[in-house]
């Protein structure tokens, strides 16, 4: 789904005026974009986003130092990139030639609409490259931020990682310290006609690579809360289960827990101890590390996920005799139901994922006979249907707290999207390849690899 994005006229008005004038064209053309069908593939909303205002903001190509013409030109290919996925501006398209020497020119930049202009520079040696970003607001005429990251020599994937946090650091300075979700990467299950495979890329879609599990079959990848460890169920060719975990960082493995019975959907809570549903007493329950069974429910419970202080969690239970989200605390209680169950009709709520902010809950339900994605509250109020075409499951947030990736399947086959909760915009992360259950990492911090 295309965005439309109104920016600032010529003339550098200043950001009160501008904020009038948006009021005043925003009243004239709300709905305007769900009128507009989506391209071919691509996912419809099922809410209508009205438009607001998205700053424009401008990427200078990278400067480079003798011997890294190469890595500036990855970093500007990057920063432009990372900065348009965020969903936070206006990226104005400018001709390379049209570059800024000394002190920007910032009349000019007002001019083309810009309210933010990116310059970067890479110096060093192709050994130790570092790259130097500057944010200028374009409006008061100064920079605004400036700093220095280290690159490391050699690596493509690390020095793109190194990028993403420099492209991260740019949004927080323009929103005032809001995250990014550049530098992450989503973990995903990936069938092949053998069995499965754990999968890991960029939150760009970029750098994808096989995680070594030596499993058959890989079910429903999780982080753990620093990004440095993934979790998963594995079965091997006799069709046993446990959990595995891999640390990412030394690519070391262990088994977490195994029995005869089976044990599935792991995610790990805030203080990072592991969680699993397992099937014990003919009901399958969530136990936690350390705690033990902490759901208290009739039927079975699945998919569990905590909210970030850890004192609540949600999971999917059949009590209805057919799924449901509930929302329980931690310490003990009465779960209570939070997605909409009627009774004799296909209302199944599933996999639900509690937002890094803890002001919402993705899951996914049955909508017209098909699974869609939806939020809510954490007390069930404000219900709000993402998507609408073709069938969308295993919502996993990102660290901003406003995008989300899904699996979604249609007539062109199995993809993983990613869509933007404030503004509706959605973006493929994968095709091509039956790709399924993703999980988004944390922000990664320096140092973090993957195997």
């Amino acid at each position: 789904m295309e965005l439309r994005r109104l920016r600032r006229p010529p003339g550098g008005a200043t950001r009160i005026e501008w904020a009038v004038l948006m009021a005043t064209l925003c009243a004239g053309w709300t709905g305007a974009a769900s009128a507009q069908e989506p391209a071919p593939g691509s996912v419809r909303l099922g809410l209508e986003y009205k438009p607001g205002y998205v700053p424009g903001l401008v990427v200078t190509p990278v400067k480079a130092s003798p011997g890294l013409d190469a890595i500036a030109s990855m970093a500007t290919d990057i920063l432009r990139r990372d900065l348009d996925y965020s969903d936070r501006f206006d990226i104005i398209a400018v001709p390379d030639t049209l570059q800024s020497g000394g002190t920007p020119n910032y009349a000019l930049w007002n001019e083309l609409g810009a309210v933010w202009l990116v310059t970067a520079d890479v110096s060093g040696s192709t050994a130790a490259p570092i790259l130097r970003v500057g944010l200028h607001d374009v409006v008061y005429g100064n920079l605004k931020n400036v700093q220095a990251f280290t690159l490391p020599g050699g690596e493509d994937a690390g020095v793109r990682m190194a990028v993403h946090r420099a492209s991260d650091a740019v949004v927080s300075w323009a929103t005032d310290g809001e995250p990014g979700v550049a530098a992450t990467r989503i973990a995903f299950r990936r069938k092949t006609s053998e069995g499965s495979e754990l999968w890991i890329v960029d939150s760009d879609g970029e750098n994808p690579r096989r995680v070594e599990t030596g499993a058959y079959n890989v079910f429903s990848p999780a982080f753990s809360p620093d990004g440095s460890r993934v979790a998963y169920q594995v079965q091997d060719q006799g069709g046993a289960y446990a959990i595995a975990e891999t640390n990412l960082v030394t690519g070391r493995r262990r088994t977490v827990s195994t029995t005869r019975d089976l044990i599935q959907t792991p995610t790990y809570a805030p203080d990072g101890r592991l969680a699993w549903a397992e099937t014990g007493s003919a009901r399958v329950q969530v136990m936690l590390e350390g705690t033990g069974r902490i759901t208290n429910v009739r039927g079975d419970a699945l998919n569990p996920t905590f909210s970030p202080d850890g004192r609540w969690f949600a999971f999917e239970s059949d009590v209805t005799n057919e799924p449901q989200v509930y929302v329980q605390q931690v310490s003990g209680g009465s779960p209570r139901r939070i997605s909409i169950y009627t009774p004799n009709e296909r209302t199944n709520a599933v996999a639900p994922d509690w937002s890094p902010r803890g002001d919402r809950i993705a899951y996914a339900a049955f909508n017209g006979g098909v699974f869609q994605i939806f939020t809510v509250n954490p007390d069930g109020t404000d219900r709000r249907m993402l998507t609408s075409r073709g069938e969308s499951q295993v919502p996993s947030w990102g660290p901003d707290g406003r995008h989300i990736v899904f699996e979604s399947r249609d007539s062109q086959g199995y993809a993983l999207w990613i869509i933007d909760t404030v503004t509706g915009r959605s973006r493929t992360l994968t095709a091509g390849h039956v790709d399924m259950l993703p999980d988004w990492s944390p922000t990664l911090a320096a140092g973090a690899r993957a195997p």
